[in-house]
């Protein structure tokens, strides 16, 4: 690289100055990790390079610079590549922090942009998650009601009749009862069977209106991609969604 202009006594303190104070963030109070003689060989090597004076570097810069140069496997070019990196470290920096803060900006309108374009189908399947969830529950807590069971007889009447007419009665009801608890159990085992498909297909439902639901806005359940039980849907989380408001930085 070609030399610069001659460098003025002042210029050359500054520099030696800016090189320090790197070096003091990157090394503290320790030696020089070069060895003893290379202090003044460190400021040979950077104003040969075409150093130019300036204020000192932040320490998050003498930090970026030291963990390059550490990466460095010439040992002897460490002190030169360290100071060409503090000339520019802290430029390098700012230029990071207004990308990402135009990388952020430009995220941030996308999102608002998604939001309207969501909006509206948000709102519809979160009206039916509420509908499908109040059916599942209603199923799940809804009783069987059995048959009319055989009235039994009444001691007192039955008193009133012969013994022979007693006994036939007393087998007529047997009879029925034995019926009715035959019947009974085919009636139930058929409608907890269809109490079960019921349910399975409700819970299929609200499923897939939980999903569609999670892929418009993962943040509307309070574990991001849980389709569990209702009380996972987050009330907050949906009302950011459908009200579609921009961050305040934007």
């Amino acid at each position: 690289m070609p030399l610069g202009p001659p460098q003025s006594v002042p210029a050359l303190g500054q520099l030696a100055r800016k090189l320090l104070f790197g070096l003091s963030f990157s090394w503290g109070p320790r030696p020089f990790p070069w060895g003893p003689r290379p202090v003044a060989g460190l400021f040979v090597l950077a104003l040969l390079a075409g150093c130019q004076a300036g204020s000192p570097p932040s320490k998050e810069g003498a930090q970026r610079c030291s963990a390059q140069v550490a990466k460095e496997a010439n040992g002897l070019l460490r002190p030169l590549r360290y100071g060409q990196c503090l000339l520019s470290i802290d430029a390098v920096l700012e230029r990071e922090r207004v990308e990402a803060q135009i990388r952020q900006r430009a995220a941030a309108r996308k999102a608002l942009a998604e939001c309207y374009a969501n909006q509206a189908e948000v709102k519809s399947l979160a009206l039916a998650l509420q509908a499908a969830q109040a059916r599942l529950a209603k199923l799940q807590a809804e009783p069987y009601r059995p048959a009319a069971r055989p009235q039994r007889l009444d001691p007192d009447v039955q008193r009133r009749f012969a013994t022979y007419d007693q006994e036939l009665d007393q087998e007529r009801y047997d009879t029925a009862l034995a019926q009715w608890q035959q019947a009974e159990s085919e009636r139930y085992g058929i409608w907890l069977a269809g109490q079960r498909q019921r349910i399975a297909e409700q819970q299929a439902n609200l499923a897939a209106l939980a999903r569609r639901l999670n892929q418009l806005n993962p943040d509307l359940f309070a574990a991001p991609g849980s389709l569990g039980p209702p009380s996972v849907f987050n009330r907050q989380a949906y009302g950011r969604a459908i009200a579609c408001q921009p961050e305040p930085w934007r």
